[in-house]
């Protein structure tokens, strides 16, 4: 046992010395998971993220907020059912999009899929379909070659897929399997 503050101070300067150290990075979430407080974090990841050239601050901050997330709702449901909230929300799920919308404004974040998927499948995961149209289609303006952002659009919109297969074949992406042929093995 041993008290956190020093550790997190050390690994904040750290931090501050080498913002692109993933380890770093990692580790701090790790300690500051274990807080309640979630304002110290903030501030910090407010205060990094303002000076940072690189994605991998807003990647973290991203994370740390989604943990924080997930901890609020393993306390607030139990065995799948509601039980009354001991800590409430605090509007996590609008700091989220918040911090994915101010990555995405980078010149970085908007070049980078593995940033747009991230931001579709947790809007899919809070249920906004429309959302999550708008931003799958904002995805494809950014990255028309992330072959990916098809294959998850595909997962999550499985209505739209001759949309989505129209799209990938106008942007001469390889279709492993025509869906005439998937309806014939489906039958």
């Amino acid at each position: 046992v041993y008290p956190l503050a020093p550790l997190r101070q050390a690994l904040s300067e750290a931090i501050q010395l080498y913002p692109d150290n993933q380890l770093l990075w990692r580790a701090y979430i790790q300690v500051q998971s274990k807080s309640h407080a979630a304002s110290k974090t903030r501030r910090f990841f407010d205060a990094v993220t303002r000076s940072a050239k690189a994605l991998e601050p807003w990647l973290f901050a991203i994370e740390a907020e989604k943990m924080r997330k997930r901890l609020v709702e393993t306390v607030q449901r139990v065995d799948g059912r509601e039980i009354h909230a001991t800590i409430p929300e605090t509007g996590l799920a609008h700091r989220i999009r918040a911090l994915f919308e101010s990555t995405l404004q980078s010149d970085h974040g908007r070049l980078c899929p593995l940033l747009w998927r991230m931001y579709l499948n947790f809007l899919v995961s809070l249920g906004n379909k429309e959302r999550s149209k708008g931003v799958f289609y904002k995805a494809l303006q950014n990255c028309p070659w992330a072959k990916a952002l098809y294959l998850d659009a595909v997962e999550h919109f499985p209505e739209e897929m001759q949309e989505v297969l129209d799209l990938m074949t106008e942007k001469e992406l390889r279709v492993r399997l025509p869906l005439e042929e998937l309806a014939l093995l489906l039958e």
